[in-house]
């Protein structure tokens, strides 16, 4: 009998949770930035579009070390 994977559900929820955090961050940065520096809308959409690339980043690591080790087929 193989043994079962753990359950991975409240890693999942709290990863998401730091992925939502980063993006809000990143967004909430740039809007910072735009009314200090008054370039708005430029700073927001710049750093919106970063945490989208570093989400989506995080999210393929989160999503490979979900999927088990490599190398094993059932």
């Amino acid at each position: 009998m193989a043994a079962e994977p753990p359950d991975s559900g409240p890693r999942l929820s709290v990863g998401l949770m730091v992925l939502g955090s980063e993006m809000a961050g990143f967004t909430v940065f740039g809007l910072v930035l735009d009314f200090a520096l008054n370039t708005i809308p430029w700073l927001t959409v710049i750093f919106t579009l970063l945490g989208c690339t570093v989400v989506f980043l995080h999210l393929m690591r989160l999503s490979k070390s979900m999927s088990g080790p490599k190398g094993k087929s059932p």
